[in-house]
């Protein structure tokens, strides 16, 4: 799971940047093409509110800063927005952030200058003290989700210059730092915001009501720093219980986009005519977690049989529909140094029987445990997995799958509840492994205070701005997951959406996020 990323960036001594793809020299990751685009058959054309269904519950939440579910993120997208961004090739831009540059002048000092004029949804032009308030927001300790930035970035760090300028001087060096500021989650709020009170940003449109469970409705920004755009008048975020609901919903004119399709029902879209299926993979990943300190997943032979036992192409077929790609329980394909050992992942199943009757394991003394998911987090994968390990075994091991309704509630990260599913947005490897370790530790790979090297050599390489070093380390972090981690990746999952055909302004290519990002905010989406 997720809430706060980080990046990968190698950095001279002074590098300066401003608009987009200014960083493409300097990124330690891979390039990215375009998929493919939609082409606007015409020029934007203005008006209309678009009508977007995800799944949700009454539980969603609003919160510029802080979320949890999918329709937590988008509702935030569509209202707040960051320093930087993302531009098409993966690599943080100023193109569409509130920051007009960024000087990094060492891996410990940023200076950030924000662009002029902007305005919050309140009629108040934003300054800097608000800019330091919303960073000092995200690294309050009494709030959720702050220890990954609280590491590298404290309330006095934060400098401020002149009218229009800013310094973030870190508690120790971070290469990754401007991936930080281009993060969905890192928002500008106004100076005493909080989740309580009003819900005020700066994005494209602004939060007109808002029931959990039901609806949000979302209105122009008429004063958006952006000329032009939004091009829509409005946006209204529509919640169903299911993703069958959804998929019904837009099949019959309902809404106009839906955020998560199954795999199962692409076929179902593709038939109609005036329905387009947005498909792209960046490393998307819905690993089984085997916590590597409690029973039985302490013993690393149970952990390595688990991994070599399963069919991972039949995995991706029963239960993605074949909507993804193989992993070999390394993560982050974005990144340069993605499996830098060159780890291929082969099943074998006589070597996983052995390591399990090595463990102590037999038919009259199995293997017992059980795998929990949610619902809503790709139920199938489990049920692949465990059937897969159940019949391949033969009576060795006996995996029973649990799917409760509060899962996220009582069954993640739990103590000794057994193995248990979550999900990752794409990432770096750094960014990715830090997030593992210090907000959502579910493995418990490498405790902060540890002498263990996984965790020492993540701490050296996101302080090294030297490429070729840090790959070093970073060969040494995978090499070392890959003998002793509680992952098991067995795929890349692709993120698949829908939506009319006159919804225009969205293009297919690999994104963090649903709906190509969504539509940047939905800024530059229009209805045909």
């Amino acid at each position: 799971m997720e809430e706060h990323d980080d990046f990968i960036v190698e950095v001279s001594r002074r590098n300066f940047v401003k608009g987009a793809g200014a960083l493409a020299a300097g990124l330690g990751l891979a390039g990215f093409s375009s998929v493919g685009a939609y082409a606007a058959p015409m020029a934007p054309k203005k008006g209309g509110t678009l009508k977007v269904g995800i799944v949700g519950g009454t539980d969603d939440i609003i919160d510029a800063q802080y979320l949890f579910k999918l329709a937590d993120v988008l509702r935030l997208n569509i209202g707040w927005e960051g320093l930087m961004n993302f531009d098409n090739k993966f690599q943080p831009s100023t193109e569409n952030g509130l920051a007009e540059s960024v000087e990094v002048k060492s891996l410990t000092k940023f200076v950030i200058k924000m662009k002029k004029g902007i305005e919050f949804h309140n009629g108040k032009t934003m300054n800097m003290d608000d800019v330091i308030f919303s960073w000092q927001r995200m690294v309050d300790p009494a709030l959720p989700g702050t220890k990954a930035l609280a590491q590298y970035l404290s309330p006095s760090g934060l400098k401020k210059i002149d009218a229009n300028t800013f310094e973030m001087n870190l508690l120790q060096p971070n290469a990754d730092w401007l991936t930080t500021l281009a993060q969905y989650a890192c928002t500008v709020v106004p100076v005493g915001y909080t989740r309580t009170g009003p819900q005020v940003g700066t994005g494209p449109f602004k939060l007109k009501s808002f029931t959990p469970g039901v609806e949000s409705t979302h209105v122009r920004h008429a004063n958006y720093w952006d000329s032009g755009k939004p091009y829509l008048d409005g946006v209204r975020v529509i919640n169903f219980s299911s993703t069958d609901a959804l998929v019904n919903a837009l099949l019959a004119g309902q809404v106009d986009a839906a955020v998560g399709v199954p795999a199962a029902l692409v076929p179902v879209v593709k038939n109609n005519k005036k329905m387009k299926v947005i498909e792209t993979s960046a490393g998307k990943i819905a690993p089984i977690v085997l916590p590597i300190d409690e029973a039985p997943f302490n013993d690393k032979r149970v952990r390595q049989a688990l991994r070599m036992i399963i069919d991972r192409k039949k995995i991706i077929k029963q239960a993605l529909s074949g909507h993804g790609t193989v992993a070999n329980d390394d993560f982050s394909p974005i990144d340069a140094n993605y499996n830098a050992n060159g780890y291929v992942a082969k099943q074998d199943v006589p070597g996983a029987l052995a390591l399990l009757k090595a463990a102590g394991y037999s038919k009259s003394n199995p293997l017992k445990f059980t795998l929990w998911t949610g619902s809503d987090n790709f139920p199938e994968v489990a049920k692949s997995f465990a059937e897969q390990v159940n019949s391949l075994s033969d009576g060795v091991a006996k995996v029973e799958v649990g799917i409760p309704s509060d899962y996220w509630d009582t069954k993640y990260m739990a103590k000794n509840v057994g193995a248990y599913t979550t999900y990752w947005n794409p990432k770096p490897y750094l960014v990715q492994a830090g997030q593992m370790l210090d907000v959502y530790d579910e493995t418990h790979l490498a405790p902060k205070g540890s002498n263990n090297p996984y965790r020492k050599w993540f701490e050296e390489a996101v302080a090294e701005p030297d490429a070729a070093k840090r790959r070093a380390l970073v060969k040494k972090m995978q090499a070392y997951h890959n003998e002793n981690g509680g992952y098991i990746i067995p795929f890349f999952l692709n993120v698949i959406d829908a939506h009319s055909t006159k919804v225009q302004g969205l293009e297919q290519r690999p994104a963090s996020l649903n709906l190509d990002t969504f539509g940047m905010h939905f800024k530059r989406v229009w209805l045909a």
